[in-house]
């Protein structure tokens, strides 16, 4: 599922003009905030675009707000839409007839090259009676989920004279534009729009936006070498309110940027009564699931058929949303696994622990090992990552999850995985038996040492995936998976089954469509589970589960792992991808219903392998009843 949030971020600390002193922290402000919407929030960078000093030119703020936001395809009505400006405000005099309410003063935006001559005359920034027709097209297209962040202020009247007592202040004067200037550089929508000026940016009653100033009208905001002190405290509060459940007028409360001059965020709009960005990124996480029971014992809504053993290990938690702080309140070890659910005691019964609804598997205690090859250089490197009995081990810097079970080999043909610590990237390239000889390498940039970690995390666990069996084997030669070429002209299947022995030996073709056929021969109902692993990579995707997605991904070269189990549970957890979408919620674990514990259990599962060949674009695979 693509992600649900966009942004246009900009920051300008270097102006055309000479007479507008510069800043210092404004382009890494909105450096900090789009790596905050990547890492935190899931957001891909293709949906942020970013206007950065020389690049923030107003036509160019202009052309990039219709052609990124109201102009996007990709957005849909509802999404999550963020304007994020830190640079200089200013304010001008007002010209006759400006607007209604008579103002004084026009609040303007101050992009790259205001106070400049332009084509059209000197510009006079971006003013608010534009901004907001601008945002009023935007919300009359794509909803009123759309926020406005400004790192500005706008009182250039209360400017001190001397250049060493504006140092830090994210206002300026406006010397040489006219109030003529305004009416050239008035946005074309605007005009014969209704708009009271007399507050400026400032409106309460706005409908199109929510409005998070930096300060009130009358004050500063400031910055330092650091970042704008609205900003630094923005993200900082994200280390300790969990943002999914905070409201546009309570995080305005919540921020008090420190510092000698008084700054006082201010909330505006009909719609500060919502959850920030009306709760969109804070999807459900599939990694965390249900919980029940007391301090002293817990029942796991997971079990053997999701990988669970004696001995996994998982921490507890207040809720289960993406991009909202989340931290550990307990952790608990596994002492009795059933198939779709698990019994727990905790760790220490010395140490206190909080009371929470949802799970974190902390240490899968993998029984099966993940077999790694590393080049001589860094032989040594390896084994203080994995052979030290510590929670902190590192590769050359990249940290590892423990309880995979992951051991060193000495030789490639003996490994389930390279791995390369180069002087700029890690590269990693899966060796599994099963799959085509001839796998890309995944690089990564050696400073994202987060994703490096997460890459061989999700290595290891793919890894446990594929290989994990139920040894007792209850439905073996009882389910059974058939694979057909599908006409796209009838959708009916054609020729005979691919797949033969586990194995289907594919031509690609253009276009083609594929039709997979589930069948249970045992006399017992079953709920199937279907997930395509990628051989490509790391990526885990459920094809077919008993609530299904509407739509089914390309496939390339690779496995088809079915699950079966006689009463419904999630595979939710499985899923995982080495691309940093925002992840979908379609599988998410709900209590079951109660279950008499002499109940019946069973779980099992099938593996075939799918080789594509040739050049040209892989299959599809549409589900058949």
């Amino acid at each position: 599922m693509a992600s649900r949030v966009f942004a246009l971020l900009i920051g300008i600390d270097d102006y055309k003009s000479g007479r507008i002193w510069n800043l210092e922290a404004c382009a890494d402000d909105v450096r900090r905030m789009k790596q905050w919407l990547i890492q935190d929030l899931h957001v891909p960078s293709s949906n942020i675009a970013l206007l950065l000093n020389s690049e923030a030119t107003r036509r160019r703020i202009e052309d990039t707000f219709m052609s990124h936001l109201v102009n996007n395809p990709a957005i849909s009505q509802g999404d999550a839409l963020i304007i994020y400006f830190a640079g200089h405000g200013s304010s001008m005099s007002a010209p006759r007839d400006w607007c209604e309410g008579n103002p004084r003063h026009v609040q303007v935006l101050c992009p790259y090259d205001h106070d400049t001559k332009g084509p059209e005359g000197r510009v006079a920034g971006i003013s608010d009676r534009s901004l907001y027709a601008m945002l009023g097209e935007l919300s009359a297209v794509k909803g009123d989920n759309i926020t406005l962040i400004l790192d500005c202020s706008f009182s250039s009247q209360q400017l001190a004279k001397t250049a060493h007592d504006r140092r830090g202040v994210r206002c300026t004067p406006t010397e040489k534009a006219r109030k003529e200037d305004l009416f050239t550089g008035l946005w074309r929508g605007a005009i014969g729009k209704k708009f009271n000026g007399e507050h400026g940016f400032y409106q309460d009653d706005i409908q199109s936006h929510t409005l998070l100033a930096a300060s009130k009208p009358d004050e500063m905001a400031t910055e330092w070498k650091e970042g704008g002190r609205f900003t630094q405290e923005f993200l900082a509060m994200k280390k300790s309110i969990p943002l999914h459940q905070l409201k546009y007028f309570e995080l305005s409360e919540r921020l008090s940027p420190a510092g000698h001059v008084p700054q006082h965020p201010v909330c505006l709009g009909q719609h500060k009564g919502r959850i920030i960005f009306d709760g969109i990124p804070f999807v459900p996480d599939t990694n965390f699931v249900p919980v029940e029971g007391d301090k002293d014992g817990l029942r796991l809504h997971m079990g053997a058929i999701h990988g669970v053993v004696e001995g996994t290990e998982f921490s507890v938690h207040s809720h289960n949303r993406h991009g909202s702080v989340n931290p550990s309140l307990d952790s608990f070890r596994v002492y009795e696994v059933h198939p779709t659910w698990s019994l727990a005691r905790r760790k220490s019964i010395n140490k206190r622990g909080g009371r929470g609804s949802w799970a974190r598997i902390t240490r899968w205690n993998a029984r099966t090992p993940f077999r790694v090859y590393t080049k001589k250089t860094f032989s040594s490197l390896f084994r203080r990552l994995f052979c030290r009995p510590t929670a902190d081990d590192e590769l050359h810097g990249i940290p590892v999850e423990e309880g995979l079970n992951i051991v060193e080999v000495e030789n490639s043909t003996m490994a389930d995985i390279s791995v390369g610590v180069h002087s700029r990237d890690v590269r990693v390239q899966t060796l599994n038996h099963l799959a085509p000889p001839h796998r890309p390498v995944l690089r990564i940039e050696k400073k994202d040492r987060e994703r490096s970690g997460l890459i061989l995390d999700e290595a290891a666990r793919y890894h446990m995936h594929l290989h994990r069996t139920n040894p007792e084997n209850p439905f073996r030669d009882q389910i059974q998976m058939e694979l057909y070429l599908v006409d796209p002209q009838t959708h009916g299947r054609v020729g005979h089954n691919l797949l033969l022995g586990g194995k289907a030996e594919i031509t690609r073709k253009r276009g083609s469509s594929y039709s997979l056929i589930l069948r249970n021969h045992s006399n017992t109902d079953l709920w199937p589970y279907l997930a395509f692993m990628d051989s490509n990579g790391v990526d885990i995707n459920l094809l077919y589960h008993p609530r299904p997605s509407l739509s089914l991904p390309h496939l390339d070269s690779g496995f088809l792992k079915l699950f079966v189990s006689t009463s419904y549970t999630s595979l939710g957890i499985l899923e995982q991808s080495s691309t940093p979408i925002q992840p979908a919620p379609p599988d998410i674990i709900v209590p079951r219903p109660p279950q008499l514990e002499h109940d019946l259990q069973e779980w099992d599962t099938a593996l075939v392998v799918l080789n594509f060949s040739d050049a040209t674009s892989s299959g599809r695979l549409e589900r058949s009843a």
